[in-house]
C-alpha cells in the first residue's frame, strides 16, 4: 500500500509540473496581448501627433548641433588660452632662474 501511494505521488509531480507550465503560457499569451494593444495604441499616437514630433525633434537637434559647434570655439580657445599660459609660465621661470644665476 505505501508503494502504491509513492508511486500515485511521482505521477503527479510532472502532472503539477505541467499545469504550471500550461499557467506561465497563458500569463504570457495574456501579457503578450496587453503589449500588441499598447503598441497598437502607440502607433496610432505617433501617426496623430506626427506632426508636432517630428518638427520638435528637428529643432531639438538643430539646436544641439549649434551648441555643439559654439562650445568647440570657446574649447579651442581656451585650449589656445592654456598654450599661451604655460608658454608665458615657462619663458617667466626661464628669465628668473637667469636673474637669480
Amino acid at each position: 500500500m505505501p508503494h502504491y501511494s509513492f508511486s500515485q505521488n511521482q505521477d503527479t509531480l510532472p502532472i503539477r509540473e505541467l499545469n504550471n507550465e500550461f499557467l506561465k503560457g497563458i500569463e504570457a499569451r495574456e501579457k503578450l496581448h496587453i503589449l500588441k494593444q499598447i503598441s497598437k495604441l502607440d502607433s496610432i499616437q505617433l501617426s496623430l501627433y506626427k506632426d508636432s514630433v517630428v518638427p520638435n525633434m528637428q529643432k531639438g537637434i538643430d539646436t544641439a548641433k549649434l551648441e555643439i559647434v559654439r562650445l568647440e570655439g570657446k574649447l579651442s580657445k581656451t585650449e589656445s588660452l592654456l598654450g599661451l599660459f604655460q608658454y608665458t609660465s615657462i619663458a617667466l621661470f626661464i628669465l628668473t632662474l637667469g636673474l637669480i644665476l
